[in-house]
């Protein structure tokens, strides 16, 4: 198999991908990070670590209290030659990923060997009715969801490789050929529906994670690429949790992959992916089950995902995620993003409100969008508080920054 870089001028860098290549002696147990250089080199560090049987962390380098931290733990670069001892040294572990956590406090999750190839496999025999030949990746190689997708599906799978490190919408559709799988997110979606020509992808595959993708862009793109979208649902801890394609309503859980709800109707999961340890000043064990802050409704052999438990609006008794909002927004010619938050005002007899950042040259008023959202959501009353900014940032993998 070859991982190809595909360059601004057109131009193309191969590598030919083999054990020999790429196992080197002196990184057998070794600990280093790899952060955000470019993804060309990220991939070669992350297949020297697989081949190599070393510990790679991946972090953001933008985010500072992260980098601080590894500095602080004696965490080199693991370009870096010589050795240094950690307090990684003693786990048993392949990989580790930064996520924010639940509290916002970044929290590192431990992934091992066995975690990765488990969940390969759980996705080989998902997408085999695809015949995949080529897997090209939009998203970074930092993050789970570009490592397992857009790396070691198709290293496992010896599926060619192609990536680029900016692509543009018309870069991206020139180089899907037929039995294409494409690793993207909802922001790339969105953006190829606004481009005027369309194309037969008929027999392609696109993957979107890191944010649900709403029914409209959904169908726009499916009748103008006649293309399948694969959504996936996981988190950092849990790794993959559960798919669905196009516009199904239910997401249907991954196999191993064990549900469970709590008094609150939060999910639990319990499967072969999930992080045994995770880091935050120290090592905890997980015994391979995590409790998350989502609120979901079993249904037959599937759910409904409704919404974290902190960002679900609830009028005359139906739940509304902040997403859902988001979305509406985003559908408003004038608008291109939406940053939804539920507060809470204990001065207020209904106890809350929606506070709404839109990235907008317009101005909408208050009265405005509340129309707006009654006349998609519901037309009852509710307080909203907005605000307009220029941007709102977006991280390597298109997630919205929470700003305030």
């Amino acid at each position: 198999m070859y991982l190809s870089v595909l360059n601004d001028n057109q131009t193309v860098k191969k590598y030919y991908i083999e054990k020999d290549h790429f196992n080197e002696e002196r990184l057998y147990g070794h600990v280093g990070y790899i952060g955000t250089q470019s993804k060309e080199s990220n991939a070669l560090n992350l297949l020297k670590a697989y081949f190599s049987q070393s510990k790679a962390i991946l972090l953001d380098e933008t985010n500072k209290a992260i980098v601080k931290q590894l500095q602080s733990l004696n965490v080199q670069a693991f370009s870096k030659k010589f050795k240094t001892k950690t307090i990684f040294d003693r786990e048993d572990f392949f990989l580790m990923y930064y996520t924010s956590g639940s509290t916002g406090i970044p929290v590192g999750a431990l992934k091992s060997r066995k975690n990765i190839e488990e969940e390969v496999h759980v996705l080989t025999e998902l997408l085999q009715t695809y015949g995949i030949k080529k897997v090209i990746v939009t998203v970074p190689f930092i993050h789970l969801y570009g490592t397992l997708f857009g790396l070691f599906y198709p290293l496992l799978n010896d599926i060619d490789i192609l990536f680029k490190e900016h692509f543009l919408p018309h870069d991206l559709l020139d180089t899907i050929e037929p039995h294409t799988m494409v690793v993207t997110t909802p922001l790339y979606i969105k953006a190829l529906n606004k481009i005027e020509e369309g194309k037969d992808l008929s027999q392609s595959l696109f993957i979107s994670s890191t944010a649900p993708l709403d029914d409209g862009s959904i169908e726009v793109f499916n009748l103008k690429y006649s293309a399948d979208i694969m959504q996936i649902y996981g988190s950092t801890e849990t790794g993959g949790i559960a798919y669905k394609v196009n516009k199904s309503e239910l997401w249907k859980p991954f196999s191993d992959v064990r549900l469970s709800v709590n008094s609150q109707n939060e999910l639990s999961v319990s499967s072969p992916f999930v992080s045994s340890t995770l880091y935050e000043n120290s090592f905890t064990k997980t015994n391979a089950q995590i409790q998350t802050f989502d609120y979901i409704e079993l249904e037959n052999e599937g759910f409904r995902l409704i919404g974290r438990s902190s960002k679900i609006f609830k009028l005359a008794g139906k739940r509304y995620s902040t997403v859902q909002i988001e979305n509406v927004l985003e559908d408003v010619k004038g608008i291109n993003k939406a940053l939804v938050f539920v507060e809470i005002d204990k001065s207020s007899l209904r106890g809350e409100y929606i506070d709404i950042i839109i990235e907008t040259k317009q101005h909408f008023s208050n009265k405005q969008i509340k129309k707006i959202l009654q006349d998609n959501l519901s037309n009852l009353k509710f307080s909203i508080k907005l605000k307009s900014v220029d941007e709102i940032p977006v991280n390597k993998v298109g997630k919205k920054l929470q700003i305030r």
